[in-house]
């Protein structure tokens, strides 16, 4: 576990989110601890970013569900950041499978013990730095992608593909000058120095989860500008 790591806890019972905090910080673990969802929000809100740590969520608490903050946590991007582990009773079973088909990373049955949640606490926490060397990857990735325009992209793609520059620019309406500029642009902002190159760029790119279409027609993302 590195120092920035914060096990984000989340249960509405104060007897429980106590007891759980203690047992927590008595195995080292640095703890946030927060009395329902909304509360919780807020702190990783304010927290630091990029925001560091694994989140245990009850799965029934009041006035917002584990899942139910778990699909905020989501929205926020942080299910290929920060893993959650899920508490749940024996009821809540269909609940947390539900929940771990949304990415999250397991749960515990209650009643729990030291031997069964400290293990996976520390294997998520290991999770947990991959996933942010990972995502730090896919910005970047995604942040030169974005950089280019929808026709530097197209050409991309047919490059990728191994198309020859004329075959480009019949496709594209363009002349045989025009895609070498394209070209031009795209080595430089996407770094490489070569269709080699270039295709391992966008492999690792679809890799991450970045879309970046298919071929050269493919249709760009809403926004871009030409």
């Amino acid at each position: 576990m590195i120092p920035t790591q914060t096990i984000y806890l989340c249960d509405d019972d104060p007897g429980v989110l106590g007891a759980l905090s203690f047992l927590l910080k008595k195995h080292g673990f640095k703890v946030c601890a927060c009395a329902s969802g909304p509360e919780l929000l807020l702190a990783t809100d304010a927290a630091d970013k990029p925001l560091r740590g694994v989140f245990v969520l009850d799965m029934r608490m009041e006035p917002m569900s584990g899942p139910a903050v778990h699909d905020h946590l989501r929205a926020r991007g942080l299910e290929r950041r920060n893993p959650v582990i899920f508490l749940s009773g024996h009821g809540d079973i269909a609940a947390a499978v539900a929940a771990m088909a949304k990415g999250a990373f397991n749960f515990v049955e209650k009643p729990y013990t030291d031997d069964t949640l400290v293990p996976l606490l520390q294997q998520a926490l290991e999770l947990e730095v991959q996933w942010q060397i990972l995502g730090q990857r896919r910005d970047f990735l995604q942040t030169i992608w974005d950089s280019l325009t929808p026709q530097q992209r197209r050409v991309a793609l047919y490059k990728s593909s191994g198309e020859l520059n004329k075959v480009i620019a019949s496709n594209m309406g363009l002349v045989d000058r025009t895609v070498e500029e394209h070209w031009v642009k795209v080595r430089d902002k996407l770094g490489v120095d070569s269709v080699a190159a270039l295709a391992t760029t966008i492999a690792d790119m679809r890799a991450c989860g970045i879309d970046v279409g298919t071929d050269g027609g493919a249709v760009v993302r809403a926004g871009s500008s030409s």
